[in-house]
C-alpha cells in the first residue's frame, strides 16, 4: 500500500483498524494494543500493511439468476454453465479471496462490426476500497487489482476475427459532471490453487490508485505467483480514447464508491464482422482483491 498508516503499521508503531466502506458488508477486527496495556512500556503488535489483510470482495460469482452479461454493442445472451472456476485460497501477502459459488456464465455473442466486444454485467458493485482509520487520520486503502476467470473464445461458424481477443474490464461511475471511465487490459496469472472446469484461465485487471485524475494511464506489473507463470503487465486508462468507451468525456477522478458500472471486454486486433454468431465466452469468479494478486 502506498499510505504512511500501511509503513506505521508495518514497523508496529501503530495498531489499526480496518471497515468496509459503501456497504459492501465486509469488515475486519479493530487492531490496537494487546493485553489491555495502556501506559508504560508496552509490547505493541506489528502487523503487516493493510493490503495484505483486507479480504477480497465478490463481484459477480457465476450464478446467471442473480445478474447477467448482456451486450452493449453487439447481440448477446448469457446462460448458466456448470463450468466452475473453484475458490482461490488465500496466500502470503494478499487478503482472504471470497467464496466462488459454483457455476459460470456462458456468453453467447455476434461480431460488434468494430475491434471491442463489450458485455454490461448487470449486477450491482460494491465500493472498491477500503477506509484505513487511527485517531486524526482517514485514509483509503486502495484494491489494486480484480481478478476473474474466462475462457478462450470459442468461434461460431466464422470468427469474429483474426488472432486472439485480449481481455478487459472497464469500469464507470462518477456523476454527470464528475465522471470517470477507465479500462484496464488484463493478463493470464497462474491460479493460486482453484482448479477451474470447462477451460477457464484466471485473468488480473491492475485498477489505478483511489482518486487518480482523468486522463491518467499507467502501467502495472503483476508479480508471478508460480515458477512457471510469467509477470503480467496491466495497463489501465481514465480517458476517453480508449476506443469505443462507455462514458464520454469523463472529467472525474477515480472514486469507485458506490454506483459503479463493470464491463467485461474482448478487445480484438482488427474490427469484428457482424456476421459471426454464435461465438461463446465463459466468465466467472470476478472479485477485487487487495496485497499481492
Amino acid at each position: 500500500m502506498r499510505s504512511v498508516l500501511a509503513r506505521l503499521a508495518f514497523w508496529g508503531l501503530v495498531g489499526f483498524s480496518l471497515t468496509g466502506c459503501g456497504g459492501n458488508g465486509t469488515a475486519l477486527p479493530t487492531g490496537g494494543l494487546p493485553n489491555n496495556n495502556g501506559g508504560g512500556s508496552v509490547n505493541v503488535s506489528t502487523q503487516n500493511p493493510p493490503g495484505a489483510d483486507i479480504a477480497g470482495v465478490l463481484i459477480d460469482g457465476g450464478i446467471v439468476a442473480t445478474a447477467k452479461y448482456t451486450g452493449t454493442n453487439t447481440t448477446a445472451a448469457d446462460a448458466q454453465s456448470a463450468n466452475d472456476a473453484g475458490t482461490d485460497p488465500k496466500t502470503e501477502g494478499s487478503g482472504t479471496p471470497p467464496a466462488d459459488p459454483l457455476g459460470s456464465h456462458l456468453i453467447t455473442f455476434n461480431g460488434s462490426g468494430v475491434p471491442q466486444v463489450i458485455f454490461a454485467y448487470s449486477g450491482a458493485l460494491p465500493a472498491l476500497y477500503y477506509t484505513s482509520t487511527i485517531p486524526g487520520q482517514i485514509q483509503p486503502v486502495d484494491f489494486g487489482a480484480v481478478v476473474l476467470y474466462a475462457t478462450p473464445v470459442t468461434p461460431g461458424a466464422t470468427a469474429p476475427a483474426t488472432g486472439t481477443p485480449s481481455v478487459a474490464i472497464e469500469l464507470t461511475g462518477g456523476s454527470n459532471f464528475s465522471s470517470y471511465d477507465v479500462r484496464s487490459t488484463c493478463g493470464p496469472l497462474a491460479a493460486k490453487g482453484a482448479t477451474p472446469t470447462g477451460g477457464l484461465v484466471r485473468y488480473v485487471c491492475a485498477l489505478p490508485a483511489y482518486g487518480a485524475t482523468s486522463g491518467t494511464t499507467g502501467t502495472v506489473t503483476l508479480a508471478a505467483k508460480t515458477a512457471t507463470a510469467a509477470a503480467i503487465t496491466s495497463v489501465y486508462n481514465v480517458d476517453t480514447n480508449i476506443g469505443n468507451p462507455r462514458t464520454a468525456n469523463p472529467t472525474g477522478s477515480f472514486v469507485p464508491v458506490s454506483g459503479a458500472k463493470l464491463y467485461f471486454e474482448l478487445i480484438y486486433g482488427s474490427p469484428t464482422t457482424t456476421a459471426s454468431t454464435g461465438n461463446t465466452v465463459g466468465v466467472d469468479y470476478v472479485y477485487a482483491e487487495a496485497g499481492t494478486h
